[in-house]
């Protein structure tokens, strides 16, 4: 199968031509995915694992949840994730790099 490369490659105009949609979480159910993740590969059951520990944070009213960002995850269409975390005080403080 021949493959001109050139055809692949996308202009500014076609990366921007449609509006990011944020993602409202609230209408999904990760558990399930999440829960299969931990019979899958290494990320996979390291991120199974992530949501463990984060669940039992969640739980300890003593500990202080801190969410680390990179980049800009707002304008990749995580920005209602991040408000509904902040409503349901399932974070304490936010540091990111807001790049």
């Amino acid at each position: 199968m021949n493959v001109n490369v050139n055809e692949l490659q996308l202009t500014k105009q076609q990366y921007l031509k449609d509006t990011i949609e944020h993602i409202d979480i609230k209408k999904h159910d990760p558990r399930p995915i999440l829960e299969g993740m931990s019979r899958m590969a290494f990320q996979a059951r390291n991120l199974h694992r992530a949501c463990i520990v984060y669940e039992k944070m969640l739980k300890d009213k003593d500990s202080t949840n801190i969410l680390c960002l990179s980049g800009s995850l707002v304008s990749a269409g995580l920005k209602q994730v991040i408000i509904d975390m902040i409503l349901n005080n399932m974070v304490d403080v936010i540091v990111s790099t807001w790049c």
